[in-house]
């Protein structure tokens, strides 16, 4: 899968999980988004990165940065 194909999947899934969080109570929504930050902070530490495809690395990364913001402004 190329990396185009794998960033529509990650836009596509990160559309739903946004719907499906809007509908949520205010305490629940703020939850979520501090456990998705926390996800964030272990998804960007060195160590997991294999370094064998840093381009989909890179934008996974930057997807879930912009989701974690997002969410953050839900709550």
């Amino acid at each position: 899968m190329n990396a185009q194909a794998m960033l529509g999947i990650v836009h596509a899934q990160e559309l739903l999980l946004v719907s499906l969080i809007r509908a949520m109570p205010p305490d629940e929504r703020r939850r979520i988004a501090d456990e998705f930050q926390q996800q964030v902070e272990l998804a960007e530490a060195p160590h997991l990165s294999s370094g064998h495809d840093r381009e989909i690395d890179e934008a996974f990364k930057a997807h879930i940065r912009k989701l974690s913001i997002l969410l953050a402004s839900l709550s």
